[in-house]
């Protein structure tokens, strides 16, 4: 299994070849309490030298979904497990200023927005590489999980049957939302990181789609990271132990710089 670079990107991580995929012993819960106990169960050096045999590293900065999936497919990806990770945070409210009109991101109406956009797209791209079609949606960055937990978009973290669904069980829920925050992405990838590790080695791909980067507070002194930065940094270094890529979708006005970084 190849390794990641210890920071934020647009993609990153490694692609294996195909499998089947089942969620019958998926955990009965993703919170990060659960998930950061995989870090506890690391493989042993034979099979992560076994890994390093099955998985390839692929680049970790693209401008489009297409060049996303064509770097996969040139990597020699032929299935996968998708994981949906949705950004709920109260900047949601502004940075559409630009873009969307001074809506909310999550404003839903007649015509798709932002958010409804980037998943219908993917849906169309990134479903193509998913055997069985049942997709773990879940949500970060809102009142009752800010910047320590995730939800599930059905109870008892019941994956959502394809895109279509996930898109509707989105339109259901965002009604219910209060938008809060801080933004970190450590919570939904140490989730998606208990996914993996509870499925064998399966790979896995991660999708992110939020509207800025993470949280980043004025008090954070130049060349220190935020306590937001600092852990979703060390939950990007742990997924590099698992067979887990991590796609990150921006939407809205940003700011982008540290996503790229």
């Amino acid at each position: 299994m190849g390794q990641k670079d210890s920071k934020p990107s647009y993609n990153s991580g490694n692609s294996a070849n195909g499998y089947n995929s089942r969620y019958a012993n998926t955990p009965s819960s993703y919170s990060p309490r659960y998930a950061s106990s995989a870090g506890n169960n690391m493989q042993q050096p034979e099979a992560q030298a076994r890994l390093q045999r099955k998985y390839s590293r692929i680049g970790d900065d693209y401008r489009s979904v297409s060049q996303v999936t064509e770097a996969l497919a040139q990597a020699g990806l032929e299935s996968s497990n998708l994981i949906v990770g949705i950004d709920f945070t109260k900047s949601n409210e502004w940075t559409g200023k630009i873009s969307y009109n001074r809506r909310c991101l999550h404003d839903i109406g007649n015509t798709p927005n932002p958010y409804e956009q980037a998943i219908s797209i993917i849906g169309r791209t990134l479903s193509a590489f998913d055997e069985d079609n049942l997709i773990p949606c879940f949500g970060f960055g809102d009142a009752s999980t800010h910047d320590q937990e995730v939800f599930s978009f059905y109870p008892e973290n019941q994956p959502c049957n394809g895109f279509e669904e996930a898109l509707e069980r989105y339109r259901e829920i965002v009604p219910t939302l209060r938008l809060a925050g801080p933004t970190s992405f450590a919570p939904i990838i140490e989730t998606a990181i208990g996914i993996a590790d509870s499925t064998g080695g399966q790979y896995h791909v991660l999708l992110i789609i939020a509207d800025g980067q993470v949280t980043r507070s004025v008090d954070t002194q130049s060349g220190q990271l935020s306590p937001q930065e600092r852990d979703t940094i060390d939950a990007i270094v742990k997924a590099s132990h698992f067979p887990l890529s991590i796609v990150l979708v921006g939407v809205g006005d940003g700011p982008w710089d540290m996503m790229h970084k």
